[in-house]
């Protein structure tokens, strides 16, 4: 089908939609605070690249590095399973400093630090106020504030940035609530996507995504990277995510053909160790690769599938061929969540 015409079918289809979402882009004092912690922990999650940052941190604020915090931390992390998303799923549930009081809820109740244990977890929080408090770290804070506005306009100058939601929307179909991006110089070159109840009972939507360089010890988040490899990634897993708890089943009754020991593998050096999950990160892949065929290039799609294949993941490539009926047929399929026990059977 013409790519004008297929791009006028989706248009209309999804004139329930209304106005175009907006992309909140923020670097945030919660997480960085957070990460400072973890910095100070050798946490294995901190991005790699030397930075104006990590450099102030590490030659001015040493002192902190004996604080309650960090200890604390380095038994949540490697005791306790506080680690991953969890750690930045936790804080986005409370207020600004200094209060740092709960005043949301996780979209999704997953177990994280055992209940005879959630006492450390309210500990942790009175001393990570304290650790933000200290005089030590304002001052750090106030002179991070010319770098943060910096590293905002450096990812604000793309022209198609602030497009991604809608390209979301009109692949799978529908909404989300909101879309809320936050950059953080000291996350590993990669993500997370989070979901939060707010006060209102609305799903708030994160995706928390770390630098993949710097340029002159300034973290730099290069476009490409963060808007294809990451941005549609991490925001997509809210499209996708909540249709494999549905279809669980379904979903696992393709172990026996797909899950090898190989995959089984990749998968654990991936994080994943479900089939459940393995499947998921698979078909969102697919579909990040296919937004970005239609949005994007060619050949960006082309680099994203070899990287896949390059890692283990060669399922992708029969995935992508079985998402073109969705693609071709938006007048039958409106919404991915109407195609996605079709994908089910074809797999069979």
């Amino acid at each position: 089908m013409n790519k004008v015409i297929l791009q006028i079918l989706l248009l209309v289809s999804l004139n329930c939609l209304g106005q175009e979402s907006k992309l909140n882009i923020t670097i945030d004092e919660r997480i960085e605070t957070l990460y400072s912690v973890a910095y100070f922990n050798d946490y294995f999650l901190v991005n790699n690249h030397e930075n104006l940052y990590k450099n102030t941190l590490k030659n001015k604020l040493q002192g902190l590095k004996e604080h309650k915090a960090v200890q604390l931390f380095d038994s949540l992390s490697t005791k306790y399973n506080f680690s991953y998303y969890r750690t930045v799923e936790w804080i986005l549930q409370f207020s600004n400093f200094p209060e740092l009081q709960k005043i949301k809820e996780k979209a999704d109740d997953y177990s994280t630090v055992p209940e005879n244990k959630k006492y450390l977890l309210e500990e942790f929080r009175k001393e990570l106020i304290k650790f933000n408090q200290d005089t030590l770290f304002q001052k750090y804070l106030m002179a991070i504030k010319p770098l943060n506005k910096k590293v905002i306009t450096q990812v604000r100058n793309s022209e198609t940035i602030d497009k991604l939601p809608t390209y979301l929307e009109e692949y799978y179909g529908k909404k989300l609530n909101s879309y809320n991006l936050i950059l953080s110089p000291l996350i590993h070159a990669g993500g997370f996507n989070s979901e939060i109840i707010n006060e209102k009972g609305e799903r708030e939507v994160y995706a928390l995504l770390g630098p993949n360089g710097e340029i002159d010890f300034v973290p730099y988040f290069d476009k490409d990277f963060i808007e294809t490899d990451l941005i549609l990634h991490e925001f997509g897993h809210s499209f996708v995510n909540p249709l494999v708890e549905k279809y669980n089943k379904e979903v696992e009754e393709l172990s026996s053909k797909y899950y090898t020991e190989e995959l089984k593998t990749t998968g654990n050096n991936q994080g994943y160790g479900e089939w459940k999950w393995v499947f998921n990160e698979l078909l969102l892949r697919a579909t990040t690769i296919h937004i970005t065929e239609q949005r994007f290039e060619k050949e960006k799609a082309k680099k994203l599938l070899d990287f896949e294949k390059s890692i283990g993941f060669g399922l992708v490539e029969e995935i992508l061929e079985i998402l073109k009926d969705y693609e071709l047929n938006r007048t039958k399929y409106k919404t991915f969540d109407e195609f996605y026990p079709i994908l089910i059977e074809r797999m069979k």
